[in-house]
């Protein structure tokens, strides 16, 4: 069987990959607080936190994401669909930003989950009328 997008699990995969053997490479290197020495087991911890960290945070700011749509669905016309456009525009940003930057998970695969959850829940939210 084969996943659809299946190619962007790759590439978040080979990201949290690259973290983890760079981070033992600058310690190869020897220079002084650059990089660190990581084993098997917090090598096998890190990905750990990098992947399923990354899938928590998307699947937070996904249905966060739906929820605020399905408000916006009934507040608004289908002429004023802007600010749906706007929503899921900045939940995209938001969620790397929150993985990557605060979390130190995979930012990644936070979006990846995060636009699955948003196109599986929250398609119908979508006020557009070529869709209807």
């Amino acid at each position: 069987m084969h996943i659809s997008g299946e190619s962007l699990l790759n590439d978040g995969s080979a990201v949290v990959f690259y973290n983890i053997f760079s981070s033992r490479f600058y310690n190869e290197l020897g220079i002084p607080d650059f990089g660190s020495d990581i084993g098997w087991g917090e090598g096998f911890l890190l990905f750990l936190r990098l992947c399923f960290g990354g899938v928590a945070i998307g699947l937070a700011f996904g249905m966060g994401t739906v929820f605020i749509l399905y408000l916006l669905r009934r507040r608004l016309s289908s002429e004023e669909n802007v600010m749906q456009v706007v929503t899921t525009i900045c939940s995209a940003y938001l969620t790397y930003f929150v993985a990557d930057t605060l979390s130190q998970c995979s930012g990644i695969v936070a979006v990846l989950v995060c636009g699955i959850i948003v196109r599986v829940f929250g398609e119908t939210m979508v006020n557009d009328l070529l869709l209807t």
